[in-house]
């Protein structure tokens, strides 16, 4: 993904979560979208899709993480940016949970459920 994209979805995204209350995205098929939580890998924890995505309205795209300051300190936090395309008209959830892959009986330490409507 180019710079000048990543620059254009992170707008995109800034004028959704303006216009939209929160964990609610508005968008329009075509569109593609980014949900940005807040994450520190240092620990273990990342942050997973919970329940399967309803393929006929939303696409998952891709997910990155970057730290928050590139002079951060050796365990500082960073932020995951969840990219998704609206391919379909529709309301659905995007639920997210924040876990340690490893622990597999140990709840999420978070969650995140996202509304989203694709006009």
């Amino acid at each position: 993904m180019t710079k000048t994209r990543l620059v254009f979805l992170i707008i995109v995204s800034l004028l959704l979560t303006a216009a939209a209350p929160p964990n609610m995205i508005n968008t329009r098929k075509g569109q593609q979208f980014i949900i940005t939580l807040e994450s520190n890998r240092t620990t273990g924890y990342e942050w997973q899709i919970a329940s399967p995505l309803d393929k006929k309205i939303v696409k998952f795209i891709d997910s990155m993480y970057s730290v928050k300051h590139k002079n951060s300190l050796v365990g500082a936090g960073g932020d995951e940016k969840w990219i998704f395309r609206a391919i379909g008209k529709g309301k659905t959830t995007i639920s997210l949970k924040y876990i340690r892959a490893w622990e597999k009986d140990t709840p999420p330490a978070q969650t995140a459920d996202y509304t989203v409507i694709v006009e």
